[in-house]
């Protein structure tokens, strides 16, 4: 308390005390490094240049605790300090960004604020710096980052600012990589919302968090009641990660930087005092709720320090939420809780519940915000407690269904409309291909070249959603998507392209756009996928299984366009086959145009009218060497022309 009453009355323990304000400066550390010290009565931190503009000291001055000395951010394999640039499309570890100079520029010296700004600009490599790779969705991307402090406030701003300097629609999954030591006698402790509540390191908690339902996580050491919160853009995330306990991490997805439009985010990081742990945080607060039943009571105690925007007057309405296990939950409204003038010391308020609830228990709470111009905003979050439930988790019997989801906002990310007018180009015969792996046994790139006048553009993936590999090319301008008149995806999930991508590509199919999806292992709910999305309610197989099947192929529609030409009469074999299950309530029949057995190999598919969607099942597996009598469909010599015809079809052209 002493300390703090120092700084209140503007007088500082450190030795910079004769400054007036917020100071900045550029200087050298004990090994010589350039660095940019930046300064105020809460905050002192430096940022190192020549290693991606990393915060590689940070001291909140209340506590007088370095928590970055111990995780050495020079040792760059090691990933120590705080808002390191990275994209998850590349290796951590070798990255191009890892130990990058950035080029900065002091735009503000005090004292009421100061701030640097860092720019770089991405080579776009894929999987690690000079990996021979580059993903046209990365190169000729700029980054650049905007830090700032104010004097009076106890935290600092962080702004993220993409621009792109390239030809196309960029469109990276960058990943903030943070990695302190609160306590180094004790590990600390990660707290991240979710659905099914708080999930806690260490203990039951996961290191990768999809079903977030905040867009903050937090770093907390409960034996010194010391933490970091961080606020990030909700609408952008793609998951929450920590590496068990000693980073706080999380990716963004949608990300897309147009030509003509930059996209900002920005990051809040708020030192905390007096909270053993983290159960949400907002603009306006951060809390710490925890629930006890003292004397047959429930009682609710809430712990609550101020965030970055001040408030009046904040009152709280909890409300609980019991007999979970029942048919039907029950609801209670509590006595409410007020709070004004919240600062880094937390308020405590208490609320109570003489009647009968058993545990599990939802704790909602709403919060009314009076804002000093008079206005007032509401802010709810939910809070699971486990109590004394016999399971010890959000968990019924089967140890699968949850008791109860908590409520998750739909992210909101921006996603452009395409012009009125545009229409899909079927003057020229322009395809995209998606590769995904395995394709090029297929032979598939050639037989789409071999269509008279056709051109190819590709991007290639393995097919599915991984660290480390990235997609190299796909048309998230309509201006360019809409030229192609065909779209070929093989071996690869539309997840591929991302929330944004997919709802890009839902308006392209929306106007007659032209689609070829193959089969493989990673399609049809054979790996992670938002099934939820518009645009796998153009796929008419719900999933399916790959079973090994040595069996011929067999034409089931013979006067359909795509065999013209075609000598059937004798047929090549499937080694492998697809089992998929057809979706209920179809808004048209799928056609078999080929089988392989008595399974889809070919399958025309027109949810409605102007519509053509081609799925071509054909798995590359097995060994020709295994069953020469029986030669393999993908060295047939009508192979490549009928995988032609299927693209000209789908893109009206038989």
């Amino acid at each position: 308390m002493f300390l703090i009453l120092l700084l209140f009355l503007g007088l500082s323990p450190s030795p910079a005390q004769e400054r007036q304000g917020a100071f900045i400066a550029e200087t050298e550390d004990e090994d010589g490094d350039l660095v940019i010290i930046m300064e105020t009565d809460w905050i002192s931190m430096r940022l190192m240049p020549a290693l991606g503009s990393t915060v590689s000291s940070f001291v909140f001055r209340p506590t007088q605790n370095e928590i970055l000395e111990v995780v050495q951010p020079k040792n760059l394999k090691a990933g120590g300090g705080l808002l390191q640039d990275n994209v998850w499309e590349q290796d951590w570890r070798f990255q191009e960004l890892r130990g990058k100079w950035y080029d900065y520029q002091i735009t503000k010296s005090g004292p009421d604020e100061v701030q640097v700004v860092f720019e770089t600009k991405l080579e776009g490599w894929i999987n690690a710096k000079d990996s021979g790779i580059k993903s046209k969705l990365l190169e000729d991307l700029k980054i650049r980052r905007t830090v700032t402090l104010r004097q009076g406030t106890p935290y600092f701003l962080f702004d993220v600012e993409f621009i792109n300097e390239g030809q196309f629609t960029k469109l990276p999954l960058y990943w903030a990589h943070n990695s302190c030591r609160i306590d180094i006698t004790a590990p600390d402790h990660v707290f991240r919302p979710c659905a099914r509540g708080i999930n806690h390191l260490p203990g039951r908690g996961d290191e990768y968090v999809y079903d977030f339902n905040h867009g903050w996580s937090a770093c907390v050491a409960p034996s010194r009641r010391e933490g970091v919160v961080y606020l990030m853009d909700y609408d952008y995330l793609s998951f929450l990660y920590n590496c068990a306990t000693f980073t706080e991490e999380w990716v963004y997805d949608n990300v897309l930087v147009l030509k003509n439009r930059p996209v900002k985010t920005r990051i809040y990081i708020i030192p905390t005092m007096g909270l053993e742990k983290i159960d949400h945080a907002t603009e306006y607060f951060i809390v710490q709720l925890q629930a006890a039943r003292p004397d047959g009571q429930l009682r609710l105690t809430y712990r609550v320090t101020s965030s970055y925007e001040k408030a009046r007057k904040i009152t709280f309405v909890p409300e609980l939420v019991h007999d979970l296990l029942g048919p039907e939950g029950k609801t209670e409204v509590l006595p409410t809780l007020e709070f004004t003038e919240l600062g880094i010391e937390p308020q405590i308020g208490e609320s109570t519940f003489a009647g009968q609830s058993s545990d599990p228990i939802v704790i909602r709470t709403r919060a009314f915000i009076d804002l000093a111009d008079g206005q007032q905003v509401t802010r709810e979050f939910e809070h699971f407690h486990v109590g004394d439930y016999s399971l010890g988790a959000n968990v019924r019997k089967d140890m699968r269904t949850p008791v109860r989801l908590l409520a998750r906002r739909r992210q909101s990310p921006f996603i452009p409309t395409p012009s009125e007018h545009l229409e899909v180009n079927r003057k020229d015969f322009h395809v995209f291909g998606l590769f995904g792996a395995n394709s090029r046994v297929l032979h598939l790139e050639d037989a789409i070249r071999a269509i008279p006048k056709a051109d190819l553009e590709a991007g290639y993936h393995p097919g599915f959603l991984a660290p480390s590999t990235g997609l190299t090319d796909f048309p998230y301008d309509y201006d360019r998507l809409f030229n192609f008149r065909v779209l070929v995806f093989n071996n690869s999930i539309f997840d591929v392209a991302r929330h944004v991508g997919m709802s890009i590509l839902a308006n392209y199919l929306e106007r007659g756009g032209g689609l070829v999806y193959g089969g493989g292992e990673n399609t049809f709910g054979q790996t992670r996928q938002d099934a939820s999305h518009e645009l796998y309610g153009y796929l008419p197989f719900e999933s399916t299984r790959i079973q090994k099947n040595v069996v011929p192929l067999k034409v089931s529609r013979p006067e359909h366009p795509i065999f013209q030409g075609i000598d059937t009469s004798t047929l090549p074999y499937a080694y492998y086959v697809h089992k998929p299950v057809p979706k209920g309530g179809l808004p048209a029949e799928p056609k078999v145009l080929m089988q392989a057995g008595g399974d889809p190999f070919i399958v025309e598919y027109a949810p409605k009218p102007g519509q053509r969607i081609l799925l071509v099942l054909a798995l590359p597996f097995g060994d020709p060497q295994e069953h020469t009598d029986k030669p393999i469909f993908y060295d047939w010599p009508g192979w490549q022309k009928l995988y032609a015809q299927v693209v000209r079809y789908a893109g009206f052209d038989l």
